[in-house]
């Protein structure tokens, strides 16, 4: 708690101690809290709650932050959440003396991120800030949700959020009122992600550079005084589409992609209420506009032959797309017949996945519903600033390896408020992952949220800055999973986060098996080259089907390592189950059930 006559003196004493914890938590009290420039420097050895209740006031004399620049200040920070409160720039008077052109200072930014990774600034209201609001440079993987900003609007050079230098910026549901931009993005900024956006009064969205890539700006609510371009609509019906499920409509499809793509303006491809046969479809980039938007009110039916598409690979596929959003509809693979012919241990093809994307950025997969797939459900590979949110995939608990949702050498992947119910992993992360984020999740029945399988291959890219937080696991097989082959590879994970996990009758509830060798084949003997380091499991809570409720099986030759286990309980039978760990180290704080091998 934070001594309201002495607050930087606290600040500082309680960043310090918070630093050395592995469970900080900083809460300011519903008050006023005045303080001067305040910096607050890493690295630290934890992850940090910075929670404030009360309201963060800058001095009523601006000369006294004069030309430092920043107000607020967090630098070489990882892992890092600021949760609510208000600061309080008092801007007025630096304002009134800009505008009458007296002998002024440089003036502050009130909140700056300068060499940060993996924070998150939530529900915070700032107000009359001297110059920029939110300032973030040279970070990786940043995300501003449910923030207020307010100035007024002749407020000068009060840029709302100005980034620059950065990569993986998500800021989403957030009302910015201010006198210059509203977002600002400069030089060498990449993978940004803008989604629900209320800005005005204010100058709107402004790119400063031409070195900006994967920026996309999605399901924007407001902006005010903005014209934006009217956009078309092609309806497949009119194309001759047939709702009967019976009549090929991949003509009407095709057909209505090439006029979407090849359209300067906006496109819309409608699908109305009906079932819509629908053979192996291939939509291809590069098009004249980058917001293209799929509304599916009906259902898409794949061929009730398994054959048909069963050695294609892929039913729906788009490849080199960018600006692409689905939004709705229900996809049917109609897979349980091949579901079937793979039971019977009967020559079969390996199945087709429902939908991928290939090579494409900036996609918005919404409310959509997977039923039956051949095999994958949704596969993400090689793209970069994708979001699925409201996802739904259905498929019996024993349909061989139908994973909901897989992703691949991919980067800032989000998959949010999403039920997936299958016979293989729920989620599935594979080689060359980075930045992804999984959040309010329910798997099951199904083999958990997996890491791998890794290390398959010899050269292989790693997974690395991973958060999978607020899930829940009903009667899967396993919960958290890494998963990695027994034998060479240049592969590795790190940087992950298991947060918030409920488990309900899980076999494995955390599992990292670096010994996989399937069938015996090609790995009898060896020994894993992935490199496992850096994965933390904090509030993870409930039942294990087997009393082996952890268990780090990890390599000899490359043992996990940095592995923290924080607020774990798990039980088996309403007694406290057994963990388990081979060449594993790490540390463990709070109350851990069962007690940690590490």
């Amino acid at each position: 708690m934070v001594n309201p006559t002495r607050p930087y003196h606290s600040f500082g004493l309680g960043w310090l101690h918070a630093t050395r914890l592995h469970r900080p938590w900083c809460t300011f009290l519903e008050a006023l809290f005045f303080i001067k420039n305040a910096v607050f420097s890493g690295p630290c050895k934890n992850r940090i709650l910075f929670q404030i209740q009360g309201t963060l006031v800058a001095p009523w004399d601006y000369r006294s932050l004069g030309n430092s620049g920043f107000w607020i200040l967090f630098q070489k920070v990882s892992r890092l959440t600021v949760s609510g409160g208000t600061v309080d720039g008092r801007g007025a008077g630096f304002w009134a003396c800009r505008r009458t052109g007296s002998n002024c200072p440089y003036g502050t930014r009130s909140i700056t991120f300068l060499w940060c990774n993996n924070i998150v600034d939530s529900g915070l209201t700032s107000i009359k800030s001297q110059l920029s609001h939110f300032a973030v440079a040279r970070c990786n993987h940043l995300r501003i949700q449910n923030v207020r900003i307010i100035a007024p609007s002749n407020s000068p050079n009060t840029d709302g959020v100005n980034v620059q230098d950065s990569t993986g910026i998500t800021i989403s549901r957030s009302i910015i009122r201010t006198g210059d931009d509203c977002i600002a993005i400069g030089p060498n900024t990449k993978n940004v992600w803008i989604e629900r956006i209320g800005c005005g009064p204010g100058h709107g969205t402004r790119n400063m550079a031409k070195h900006i890539s994967s920026l996309v700006i999605a399901l924007v609510l407001n902006f005010f005084n903005t014209s934006l371009a009217i956009p078309v609509t092609y309806d497949v019906l009119t194309l001759g589409a047939k709702p009967d499920g019976k009549t090929d409509s991949t003509k009407s499809l095709i057909s209505a992609w090439a006029a979407a793509c090849g359209s300067p303006r906006p496109a819309t491809i409608y699908v109305p209420p009906g079932r819509y046969l629908v053979q192996q479809v291939h939509f291809r980039g590069a098009c004249q506009n980058k917001a293209i938007t799929f509304r599916v009110d009906g259902t898409l039916v794949a061929p009730s032959d398994y054959n048909v598409l069963g050695s294609v690979g892929n039913w729906i596929l788009f490849e080199g797309v960018n600006g692409v959003t689905i939004s709705g509809g229900i996809l049917d693979g109609q897979g349980t017949g091949l579901w079937a012919c793979k039971a019977s241990s009967k020559l079969c093809p390996s199945g087709a996945t429902t939908l991928g994307f290939v090579n494409s950025n900036n996609i918005v997969i919404s409310g959509l519903t997977s039923l039956n797939s051949q095999m994958f459900h949704i596969v993400i590979n090689g793209c970069r600033n994708v979001k699925l949110q409201g996802v739904k995939v259905l498929a019996s608990g024993t349909s061989p390896n139908t994973d909901g949702i897989h992703v691949q050498l991919s980067s800032g992947v989000t998959i949010l408020r999403s039920k997936i119910s299958t016979g293989d992993d729920c989620v599935s992360i594979g080689p060359g992952t980075a930045n992804l984020w999984i959040e309010n999740v329910v798997c099951g029945p199904g083999h958990g949220i997996s890491i791998g399988s890794l290390g398959k291959d010899l050269q292989e890219a790693g997974v690395q800055n991973v958060t999978i937080k607020t899930v829940t696991f009903k009667n899967t097989q396993n919960g958290v999973r890494i998963k990695a082959w027994g034998r060479p590879s240049s592969g590795f994970v790190q940087g992950v986060l298991f947060q918030h996990a409920v488990m309900i009758n899980v076999q494995n509830p955390i599992v990292v098996d670096q010994n996989y060798c399937p069938h015996n084949l090609n790995c009898p003997g060896q020994v894993s080259g992935v490199k496992v380091r850096d994965v933390t499991y904090q509030d993870i809570h409930g039942t294990s089907a087997t009393q082996v409720a952890v268990k780090f099986d990890c390599s000899r030759n490359n043992p996990c390592s940095g592995i923290r286990l924080e607020d774990v309980k798990l039980t088996y039978q309403n007694h406290p189950a057994a963990a388990s760990c081979a060449n594993a180290g790490g540390s463990s704080s709070g109350l851990v059930e069962p007690t940690s091998c590490l």
